[in-house]
């Protein structure tokens, strides 16, 4: 029986259930939930507006603008009814989550109609992230344990999340093509971070942070930031934004590391890369500058990367800013002409390099820069393919198109079946209005893609009704015999003529007669292996597995934990008795409906 308290205490109850953004969060609100249908008085109490106010603000950090104004205009602000439309939204995205997870036949349907809802359901996405152990992307289990699904969800809910990322910054990005000149700079070059999962309120908070403490500097150090001051100087002023920005670690990279990856995107050199190229350094200063009401804009200058400084006395000359130079501060007058003509551009051309330029010339600019750096060897896989899908996307959109072919070639190499169903289809071709021949290139190349995807969706591969004995499984851990890589076995064929060709198959022992394994290896690269070259590993430590889920970070499309077992082996009388610890992967559900005789195979191989 519930007790019968006034209500003012059962409000102040309620309101002592902390808010939360994990699961935990779940389970009070869950709480609050089954109060308000205890009785009459605890629904009151449940039902108090100003009671959800801190549930819907740290569950809900962002929203499409458009619809959360909508939300509220609805529900008149009732923070309770604004929650409960959420929510709905939330088991919308999650339904189709989970049915991307089970199964491959559909599971892009269901991403395209999820990544539709785009910033509405980046906090369900968001969090569904955060439930896999940031230690190891999968868990490591003794026989006889269940791994959850967690880390596979949190794969989709990852890659969910890059999806819509990448559609919001085409968005903003098809305006500068128009001629649109609303988009300020620094909103769209740090709108290149979408594509790595970052939502924008990510990398502008970075930024915010960076001009606060500025101005936070430049106030310890008296300096007058109103142009309305008397002693207000616009030129020391942008020299000591650039030496803050050295007490801040922002700085040149060293020359042989001018082609680091990360040193092109937002999120990375706002944190751990500061050691960066001039085209990073300049937009941050653009945006300390901006915020101190300083009008900083990039110029497309050639070699050097430069921002245009407007004075604000009609009597006086601009200047610019050279966020690397032991010279910051270059002349309109005298330094500019002198360097324009060592590059041999004559005098009737320098107004173009001179004038300040829109985000779109510094976008393709930094296009150009991924796509060098790129060609760099032992740049991480796992940059590599949303480095291009960036590069390519920003010329598709803000270089007038011709042919396209090759362009659209380079693109699909990159995309993924996922890629396809939703930015390329549901934002890129879109945007690329007036441009038919490149549309019509990409709507055919997605549709091949998709297609292909399809027909492999409903392959199922049973190990039995082959002829050759397929002698490993799906999930085993082996090094090559050749080359010594440790990888995993992702899948298998029986047959595959043109790679046999390719690869001299024939030299094998049993030549063309025999199985063949994708897998994939330590370094994140897919590969495609014969059975010959597959030396099972029969002992793995637990440094190689968490190497390996730490590693790799596709490995939970494809499986959802790894189970040990140890065992001991006997050996020569008079010898001590040999341990292994033999280890399998536990396949995702897509590879258990692919392959559903391969789990009891490990399972009888796990325990010898």
């Amino acid at each position: 029986m519930v007790p019968s308290l006034p209500l003012d205490v059962l409000v102040h109850i309620l309101y002592q259930l902390p808010p939360s953004r994990d699961l935990d969060g779940d389970i009070v609100v869950k709480t609050i939930v089954h109060c308000s249908s205890a009785n009459a008085l605890f629904h009151e109490a449940a039902a108090i507006p100003s009671l959800w106010q801190q549930h819907y603000q740290i569950r809900y950090l962002h929203a499409n603008q458009s619809s959360e104004d909508q939300r509220k205009a609805e529900t008149g602000g009732n923070w309770r009814l604004m929650y409960a439309a959420r929510r709905t939204i939330d088991r919308k995205a999650l339904k189709h989550l989970d049915s991307i997870v089970m199964k491959r036949s559909g599971r892009y349907d269901h991403a395209n109609a999820l990544t539709k809802f785009l910033f509405d359901v980046w906090d369900a996405l968001e969090i569904e992230t955060g439930m896999v152990d940031p230690s190891g992307y999968l868990q490591i289990l003794e026989l006889g344990e269940i791994p959850s699904l967690w880390a596979t969800r949190g794969y989709w809910a990852s890659a969910l999340l890059a999806s819509i990322g990448q559609m919001y910054a085409v968005g903003l990005w098809s305006s500068l093509r128009l001629g649109s000149n609303s988009i300020p700079f620094v909103q769209a070059f740090s709108s290149t971070s979408c594509f790595f999962g970052k939502h924008p309120d990510e990398v502008y908070s970075l930024l915010t942070r960076l001009n606060s403490r500025c101005k936070d500097y430049l106030f310890r150090l008296n300096i007058p930031l109103s142009m309305t001051e008397s002693n207000y100087d616009l030129r020391k002023l942008c020299i000591l934004i650039c030496e803050f920005m050295s007490t801040e670690g922002y700085g040149p990279i060293a020359a042989h590391n001018f082609h680091d990856v990360p040193t092109l995107f937002p999120h990375s050199y706002l944190t751990s890369h500061k050691r960066t190229i001039p085209l990073s350094l300049a937009h941050i200063f653009v945006s300390i500058a901006q915020s101190l009401g300083v009008v900083a804009s990039p110029v497309d200058f050639p070699v050097r990367v430069l921002v245009h400084i407007s004075v604000p006395d009609p009597e006086a000359d601009d200047f610019f800013v050279d966020v690397l130079g032991l010279q910051n501060i270059l002349s309109l007058r005298d330094d500019i002409p002198a360097i324009l003509a060592r590059q041999g551009i004559q005098a009737d051309r320098m107004i173009h390099y001179i004038s300040p330029c829109g985000a779109d010339s510094m976008l393709v600019r930094n296009g150009r820069n991924i796509l060098s750096s790129l060609n760099i060897p032992d740049t991480p896989l796992s940059l590599i393919r949303p480095s291009a899908l960036l590069a390519f996307t920003i010329f598709l959109v803000l270089t007038p198109p011709t042919g396209g072919g090759r362009l659209v070639y380079r693109f699909m190499t990159q995309a993924d079946p996922l890629d396809c169903a939703t930015f390329i289809c549901g934002a890129l071709i879109p945007s690329l209005d007036g441009a038919s021949k490149v549309q019509d290139d990409l709507r055919q190349e997605c549709q091949k893609t998709l297609n292909e995807e399809a027909k492999h969706a409903g392959e199922i591969r049973l190990r039995s009704s082959e002829e050759k004995t397929v002698e490993h499984f799906v999930g085993m851990l082996f090094e090559h015999r050749k080359y010594s890589y440790t990888a995993l076995v992702t899948g298998w064929d029986v047959t595959s003529e043109s790679w046999m060709r390719e690869m001299r198959v024939s030299d094998l022992p049993r030549g063309q007669n025999q199985p063949f394994y994708h897998v994939v290896c330590m370094d994140s690269s897919s590969r495609y292996v014969a059975e010959d070259n597959i030396k099972p590993l029969l002992t793995s430590s637990n440094e190689l597995l968490t190497e390996m889920c730490q590693s790799i970070r596709i490995l939970p499309k494809f499986f959802t934990g790894v189970l040990a077992k140890t065992t001991m082996r006997s050996a020569d009388v008079g010898i001590i008795p040999v341990q292994e610890r033999r280890a399998r992967f536990v396949l995702s559900p897509e590879l258990r409906e692919a392959y559903p005789e391969d789990e009891a195979w490990g399972d009888a191989w796990l325990v010898g």
